[in-house]
């Protein structure tokens, strides 16, 4: 383990109430908010479905939080968990003053609850150019580490997304992809494979098509070389999916050079690079998978609890061998972050 950091990379943040949002936003957008969807039955990814439930979970309040970190952790990075279902959301301004409300919450109420706290700015990308704008307006925070975000029916490779990618990489932040939620049942967020999953169970066993088609694009739209000094970060997927899905790949690759003449380097040579894959304690843990994990290089992966949800702790993640643990807690976890590793380096 590196002796200078331990890294939770998916501690969310939950907002207990939109009282706690309207002092980060005009009256007008408050008052929208207080008698608008937001008033809806939990029905579908509307605006109040996340806050209307925020309470049940656990993880709204800050210091309790704080109060419960593993004494060994030296950082924890927070990802507010109500803006991910944005991708779901008809109204996108709406979609971009909540999560910008969301992100002052954070720095005003999570951040001086303890000094480990790392955040992850988050942002709706309907509009890319409004994201970027927002990550501008807090990108210098000492505090930010990453941007967040749940994809919408569009390949992450595509320009759509390159005003994101270019606001993180001036900051240097990192990005991270999660699942918002609604993927596969209504229209806007990323698509699943087939006819569509019918029960939670088939959602959340399908959630890595996403992240697979999400890396595929990066990879063959050239976005991973555009961009070389941007880290992607895939939380909520999984990982066992990616060994086969970086194989394919190359072999595709190889047989079909012609087609991606801006490629310099091969799928695996990019993901190795500039792509890192959260453990938590929702996805696989098994010995076969963790042998899979080994032949993405030994830089692939970081750890995250996944606090409040799974709660998976340190102690939690069995299975591969010490030293791989100890730099997906440490090492890998600096290099995923570049925000971070600087500031640890300076520190050292």
């Amino acid at each position: 383990m590196s002796p200078d950091a331990f890294v939770d990379c998916e501690h969310h943040v939950i907002v207990e109430g939109l009282s706690d949002l309207a002092p980060y936003m005009t009256d007008g957008w408050a008052e929208r908010l207080r008698t608008s969807e937001f008033q809806m039955p939990q029905l579908g990814p509307h605006p109040g479905v996340e806050l209307e439930s925020g309470s049940e979970q656990g993880g709204a309040d800050p210091y309790a939080a704080a109060a419960a970190l593993d004494e060994r952790l030296t950082h924890a990075v927070l990802i507010p968990s109500q803006p991910l279902v944005s991708s779901g959301w008809l109204g996108h301004r709406m979609a971009m003053v909540f999560s910008s409300a969301v992100n002052d919450h954070v720095v005003a109420t999570w951040l001086p609850a303890d000094p480990r706290f790392r955040f992850a700015i988050s942002v709706p990308v309907h509009d890319g150019q409004a994201a970027a704008e927002e990550i501008h307006r807090l990108g210098e925070h000492p505090a930010a580490v990453a941007v967040c975000f749940s994809p919408m029916a569009v390949n992450l490779g595509q320009r759509h997304y390159h005003p994101i990618y270019a606001a993180a990489c001036e900051h240097d932040l990192a990005v991270i992809v999660h699942p918002g939620g609604s993927e596969g049942k209504v229209v806007g967020p990323a698509r699943l494979g087939g006819v569509g999953p019918r029960t939670p169970e088939e959602i959340f066993c399908l959630l890595p098509q996403i992240a697979m088609t999400g890396l595929s694009s990066l990879v063959f739209d050239g976005t991973l070389q555009r961009f070389p000094g941007l880290r992607v970060v895939f939380a909520g997927f999984g990982f066992g999916w990616a060994p086969s899905v970086v194989w394919r790949m190359d072999a595709e690759y190889r047989g079909l050079r012609v087609e991606v003449p801006w490629l310099t380097q091969t799928p695996f040579e990019a993901v190795t690079d500039q792509v890192r894959f959260v453990v938590d304690a929702a996805v696989e843990r098994e010995p076969g998978t963790w042998t899979l994990a080994s032949m993405l290089g030994a830089g692939a992966l970081v750890w995250g609890s996944d606090t409040p949800f799974a709660g998976g702790g340190i102690d939690s993640l069995t299975g591969g061998d010490e030293p791989s643990r100890s730099r997906m807690l440490g090492a890998n976890a600096l290099d995923a972050f570049p925000r971070l590793r600087a500031q640890v380096s300076v520190a050292v």
